[in-house]
């Protein structure tokens, strides 16, 4: 065996050499062990002196609730109501002045309720944010009440903002939203307001040839208030072709009238709102345009005014700025006129005088209106009167009054010439 100077073997060093190492390490992992706690013991002196724990109601009295509260295990039902709650939080003093409603949770557990009976339920709310500790909610329990939500099936609108930059616009019958249909559900209330599901899309500055556009769509009412409402799906995609125009016409519009109005009637006035659109396209086929003509309107036996709403006929290969116009028709009676020769009535003859049997009296009229009605115009239609009351014996002039049918109109001389004679008692 080996031996060193001193007299002791290789394995004797090691093993001494091993024995030392091992008390050394023990010692200085003490000394490590002891700095490490006192550091952390120091530290957690500092921070309770320049930044104690501290108890903070959030939102603090005078605010809003705004920690809101989500039902669990609600089943195929949903809250009536929506609820917030304010907390008392524990922390530091650093954390507690930046807290914000997204920093805790809201929780209020349905299980067991029955749809239209009230109940009160116990609010748990937890802390999102480290080193933060709720100790209380604030009010503990709220009153829920749980409802079948109604379902609606909804297409999705695009709804733009923003123009497409000058020489640029949009092939309208090209552009695609997928999912075309959507279903909304919620507060009956809330769904039946819903008139539209929109993904916002703003064209400003856009030239791609095809814009695609990802997002979240939103439901609005007639008046475009946001309606609190749950879209499945959430998300929709547009593709919205986009092509350069090359030039752009004012061009009138013509409405395309057929048949014929009721017997005795024709058109008066024809009324096109707007009455011009514009059409971009390629120069060739623009310029050629004289008009743009409505889809074909029937006035076949109309009389009265008629208010239609009309798509444009497509031009090929261009694009207009509208879709459909308004068009007015309005009718009016075909005047005619006759002339008509009335045996009048007598009225207020004195006693002791007739009318001279040798000189019959007539009136002679003129009457106008739709021509329907002065066709089937009769002479017994038209009365004549004449009032013979002051009379004496002779010729002379006496009024005379003159009515016929509502509708039309009659002209009549003022008076008539009446000769009178005396007869005997």
């Amino acid at each position: 065996m080996n031996r060193t100077p001193n007299g002791l073997s290789r394995m004797q060093v090691l093993r001494q050499l091993l024995t030392g190492s091992a008390r050394s390490l023990r010692q200085h992992w003490t000394q490590a062990t002891f700095s490490l706690v006192a550091a952390f013991a120091i530290w957690a002196v500092v921070q309770d002196v320049e930044n104690p724990r501290q108890t903070v109601t959030f939102p603090e009295e005078g605010q809003p609730p705004s920690i809101v509260v989500t039902a669990e295990n609600a089943g195929p039902y949903i809250v009536k109501e929506s609820y917030s709650v304010r907390v008392v939080a524990e922390g530091r003093q650093d954390d507690l002045a930046t807290l914000t409603a997204a920093d805790f949770e809201g929780r209020v557990d349905v299980r067991g309720m029955q749809p239209g009976v009230e109940e009160f339920r116990q609010v748990r709310v937890i802390s999102r944010r480290p080193g933060v500790r709720v100790i209380q909610v604030i009010p503990s329990q709220v009153r829920i009440t749980l409802v079948e939500p109604a379902v609606r099936e909804v297409p999705v609108t695009i709804r733009r903002s923003g123009q497409l930059p000058a020489g640029f616009r949009e092939n309208e019958s090209e552009t695609t939203v997928e999912p075309a249909i959507v279903t909304i559900s919620g507060l009956p209330e809330r769904v039946q307001s819903v008139q539209s599901v929109d993904l916002d899309v703003n064209l400003s500055g856009v030239k791609d040839s095809t814009y695609t556009v990802t997002g979240e769509l939103v439901a609005r009412s007639a008046t475009g208030t946001v309606e609190t409402v749950t879209i499945t799906p959430p998300r929709a995609t547009a593709t919205i072709r986009i092509g350069q125009t090359f030039v752009q016409r004012t061009v009138p519009i013509t409405a395309d009238i057929t048949g014929a109005p009721a017997a005795g009637y024709r058109i008066a006035s024809v009324t096109i709102d707007p009455p011009v659109a514009t059409v971009s396209g390629e120069r060739a086929v623009v310029n050629e345009l004289v008009s743009l003509a409505t889809e074909k309107i029937d006035v076949t036996g109309a009389r009265a005014e008629l208010r239609l709403v009309r798509n444009l006929v497509a031009v090929p290969n261009t694009s207009v700025d509208l879709r459909s116009v308004t068009v007015t028709v309005r009718f009016e009676p075909i005047l005619a006129a006759a002339a008509l020769t009335v045996a009048p009535e007598f009225t207020g003859t004195p006693v002791g005088l007739a009318r001279d049997p040798a000189r019959p009296v007539f009136v002679e009229v003129r009457v106008t209106g739709p021509a329907d009605l002065i066709a089937a115009l009769k002479p017994s239609d038209i009365r004549a009167t004449v009032n013979l009351a002051g009379a004496t014996a002779g010729t002379a002039a006496y009024p005379v009054t003159v009515t016929g049918p509502t509708g039309i109109t009659i002209e009549a001389p003022p008076t008539v010439s009446v000769t009178l004679v005396r007869v005997l008692p």
